[in-house]
């Protein structure tokens, strides 16, 4: 039986199209700058971004934590929400790094709240940590995949500008946002480093992307050698994330496979004792548990009919629709899920 993963959009494998582009990408070496198909993904990023320069990284990790090296200092403060991916599950990256520490501040679907912001800054001259650092998530992972809306991070960016405060913004599946909100793509007017990843709903099997000015990269570039980062005939990758990028637009088909499935559990009385459905428009859907349900308990459900599924927290179960997921296999997990639901 056909084992369908719905944990995460890493799981994602490459295409056989994709594969074929590294048979026949251009090759040099990126340590020294000399790898065409490299510099020509780097230069193609930065200008859908609207940055001046960009820097393949292994990891969206990797990308983030050059980030904070750079617009931080030792002792320094890091602003972003208490959920977020670069202060949670990045292995205490930043702490262990930069030597930085994170102040949480209120939001709304991973919009940061510019008021507690404003205050926070105050607070902050005052016998506490110097905050040098913005760091937002689009989309934000623990609200469900949510769109924190351009808008919104452009005045947060209009806000920490006039206090000269760096703003990174950690877009791991950024195109889910911009695709969804049908936003504009000029991250580089609002943002001063930005990373995304062609690993997870682009379906490339390795990679991230790290944007900024060409000062910036520069640096970026040094840090990545020095935290083993740096590669040779990294074309071969280079080229593979390439053509991911170039069929971003299906993303948009895994925002209607989670919508498919979320209207399936909407519909249906019997989950409303065990759990409620959340989705935010991209490819997640979030099911919080009851007081007293089991969400292991569901969770081993499903994957004894080969149905894989996430924990986020004891009551919070995720589905990540993605594009290895056909349309045959949404018509199984929603019969999975329902007969998981009743045992």
């Amino acid at each position: 039986m056909k084992l369908i993963d719905l944990r995460s959009d890493t799981v994602t494998k490459p295409d056989k199209n994709i594969i074929e582009e590294a048979l026949q990408a251009e090759l040099g070496d990126d340590e020294y700058g000399e790898d065409p198909t490299v510099n020509n993904l780097q230069e193609k990023c930065a200008e859908l971004l609207g940055f001046e320069s960009g820097l393949f990284v292994s990891s969206g990790l990797m990308g983030n934590q050059i980030s904070l090296l750079i617009h931080n200092s030792p002792g320094t403060e890091v602003i972003t929400t208490s959920d977020s991916h670069i202060k949670n599950y990045e292995h205490g990256a930043a702490s262990f790094l930069s030597r930085v520490q994170f102040r949480e501040i209120d939001h709304k679907d991973g919009a940061l709240n510019l008021d507690s912001i404003k205050s926070v800054y105050e607070k902050s001259k005052v016998h506490k940590p110097q905050i040098k650092t913005i760091a937002q998530e689009n989309t934000h992972l623990a609200s469900g995949g949510s769109i924190v809306s351009y808008n919104h991070l452009a005045e947060v960016y209009s806000f920490a500008k006039e206090i000269g405060i760096n703003i990174h913004i950690d877009g791991a599946r950024l195109w889910h946002a911009i695709l969804g909100e049908e936003s504009t793509t000029n991250y580089g007017n609002i943002s001063d480093s930005l990373t995304f990843c062609f690993s997870k709903a682009l379906g490339a099997p390795i990679g991230s992307m790290l944007l900024g000015s060409k000062e910036f990269i520069t640096e970026a570039r040094e840090y990545r050698k020095i935290l083993g980062g740096g590669m040779r005939q990294v074309g071969v990758i280079a080229s593979m994330a390439n053509k991911s990028l170039d069929l971003r637009e299906r993303i948009l088909e895994d925002h209607q496979k989670a919508k498919d499935v979320f209207d399936f559990i909407s519909e249906k009385q019997e989950f409303d004792g065990l759990f409620k459905a959340e989705y935010k428009n991209t490819n997640m859907i979030f099911l919080k548990f009851n007081d007293g349900a089991n969400s292991q308990n569901f969770i081993k459900n499903l994957e004894k009919e080969s149905v894989l599924s996430g924990l986020i927290n004891d009551k919070t179960v995720r589905l990540v629709f993605h594009k290895d997921v056909s349309t045959d296999d949404l018509v199984y997990v929603k019969e999975k899920i329902y007969s998981s639901s009743l045992i």
